[in-house]
């Protein structure tokens, strides 16, 4: 299950970090929001590196108490990614709408 997990978080992040680089390099972007759209992506990665190693915790924790507070903060950190994820979802699709596409 750990190798299934780690394989769809990376085929995300393969799929995602082109357009992501793109649009950093685009000189479209002026640099300070550029930098911003940088540290977004560095706290979205770090967040699924944070969860994939809980994972990874949950899944070799003997101690069933520390168990199961690994896999309360590993559902607790999944529900606020989602979260973020909608929000953003959500915005883009507001904006992009606001612009015709």
């Amino acid at each position: 299950m750990n190798e299934t997990v780690k394989t769809v978080l990376t085929n995300i992040l393969t799929m995602a970090i082109p357009y992501i680089k793109q649009l950093i390099t685009s000189k479209v972007v002026p640099a300070l929001k550029r930098k911003a759209y940088e540290r977004l992506d560095d706290f979205t990665s770090d967040r699924i590196e944070d969860l994939y190693e809980l994972l990874e915790k949950i899944n070799t924790e003997q101690n069933e108490t520390k168990k199961t507070a690994h896999l309360e903060g590993f559902k607790l950190g999944l529900a606020t990614l989602k979260a973020i994820a909608g929000k953003i979802t959500e915005a883009c699709a507001v904006l992009e709408n606001a612009i015709g596409g």
